[in-house]
């Protein structure tokens, strides 16, 4: 029986699901570093930035801050120099670091594949956490630029609300026990999913955990 039997929808994740992201930000960061301080070690940067982001975002997620200031508080706990930074400062720093990061956006192997295959048979969307414009200019960036996309900041909460799964469903036309979530992220694409009534898919990338959903280590296994 294949994962996506009986689904009359699937809605993926976006960022390490079907863009590579993490890679794309390790290499914005060493990218940025050297630029601003060359002297800075680019290793302990990358660690330092991935734990601040992963910190800062759950707080994003949890509705503890919104989207911009969750970037502003990263910034001002990863540079001394700008700890005490206005706004504007902030905001001009972190485009600087993030147009290296976008520079080196790539889709996940078998992504973009996997998803215009579901898509000639079923709908398929995009249900992920973050601003609309920018999730939107990565779906151009992979050529599925008319995926619908149900991004966080167009919600009425993100991931791993309720409200976010049932949204994006009601926008498919599918009822959530009839759509399937799919996605790297254990507590926003499968737990959350599935306290929601819906189907999910962990898509593991290597981590060392177990999962209560059926788990791929390729996109295309979707297909089989």
């Amino acid at each position: 029986m294949g994962l996506l039997s009986g689904a009359d929808a699937v809605l993926f994740d976006l960022d390490d699901t079907l863009l590579d992201y993490s890679t794309a930000r390790d290499t914005g960061i060493r990218a940025w570093v050297l630029e601003v301080d060359a002297a800075r070690h680019a290793g302990d940067a990358v660690r330092v930035w991935r734990e601040l982001e992963e910190h800062h975002f759950r707080r994003y997620s949890a509705g503890e801050v919104s989207f911009d200031e969750q970037r502003r508080a990263r910034l001002r706990a990863f540079w001394p120099h700008l700890s005490e930074a206005a706004d504007d400062e902030l905001d001009r720093a972190f485009s600087a670091y993030f147009a290296h990061t976008e520079a080196a956006w790539s889709p996940v192997p078998g992504a973009v594949e996997t998803v215009k295959a579901l898509a000639a048979k079923l709908p398929v969307g995009v249900l992920t956490n973050g601003n609309a414009d920018l999730q939107a200019r990565k779906l151009r960036v992979l050529g599925i630029p008319d995926v619908p996309l149900f991004a966080s900041s167009e919600l009425p909460a993100p991931k791993p609300d309720v409200r976010a799964y049932e949204a994006a469903c009601t926008e498919m036309g599918s009822a959530p026990r009839r759509t399937v979530m799919v996605g790297d992220d254990l507590t926003n694409d499968v737990e959350g999913a599935m306290l929601a009534g819906l189907r999910a898919v962990w898509f593991n990338r290597g981590a060392a955990c177990t999962s209560p959903a059926p788990v791929i280590s390729d996109l295309r296994e979707l297909l089989a």
